[in-house]
C-alpha cells in the first residue's frame, strides 16, 4: 500500500486518535532535503528555537488551508524563537513543488517522500503537526485541520517562546 493510501485510511480511522510520538516525548531528529535548496537540514539545527513539525501532501485538503495561513503564523514570532518546517509527504516530487508554486510559504518546506520522518513521528493522519519546545520535546500534537485551530497554536506557541532556553 502506497503511503498516500496509508495516510488517508489512517486518518479516517483514527482521527484526533493519539500519537506514537506526543507530548513530553523527544522529537526524532531528521535530516531532509529542502524543496528550495541543495543542502539537507536537521531538526536539531534548530534547537533553542520553539519548531513547528507540520505534515503535509499535496492530496491532503486540509493543507490546502494550513500552509497558507502558518504563513501568519510565522510572522508573528521572532525567528530567532520560533521556526516552521513544513515536511512534504508526496511520494512524486514534482506534485509537491506544484502544490507549493499554488501556495507558496515563507517557511522551510522539506521533502520526505518516502515517509520515513512520518513513520519516525508514528503519524496517526493528515495533516499532523508537533510543537517542540527549544530543548527538543513535543509539546503538543495536533491531527487535522481547521483554521480555528490557528488560535490554539498562537498561544502554545506564545507559551512555549515565553520559557527561557535550557543553557
Amino acid at each position: 500500500m502506497n503511503l498516500r493510501i496509508a495516510l488517508a485510511v489512517a486518518l479516517f480511522a483514527t482521527a484526533r486518535a493519539g500519537f506514537a510520538v506526543g507530548p513530553g516525548a523527544m522529537a526524532p531528529d531528521f535530516r531532509l532535503l529542502p524543496f528550495s535548496g541543495t543542502q539537507p537540514l536537521s531538526l536539531s539545527d534548530y534547537r533553542g528555537k520553539v519548531v513547528l513539525v507540520d505534515f503535509w501532501a499535496s492530496w491532503c485538503s486540509p493543507c490546502r488551508q494550513s500552509l497558507p495561513l502558518y504563513n501568519g503564523l510565522q510572522a508573528d514570532f521572532p525567528v530567532a524563537d520560533f521556526a516552521i518546517l513544513a515536511v512534504g509527504l508526496d511520494e512524486d516530487v514534482a506534485d509537491a513543488r506544484a502544490f507549493l508554486r499554488e501556495h507558496p510559504v515563507k517557511y522551510v518546506a522539506l521533502q520526505d517522500p518516502k515517509g520515513d520522518v512520518a513513520q519516525a513521528f508514528g503519524l496517526k493522519g493528515m495533516p499532523s503537526s508537533y510543537l517542540i519546545d527549544r530543548q527538543g520535546i513535543v509539546r503538543y500534537a495536533h491531527a487535522g485541520f481547521e483554521p480555528t485551530d490557528i488560535d490554539a497554536l498562537k498561544r502554545e506557541i506564545t507559551e512555549l517562546v515565553a520559557r527561557p532556553a535550557a543553557h
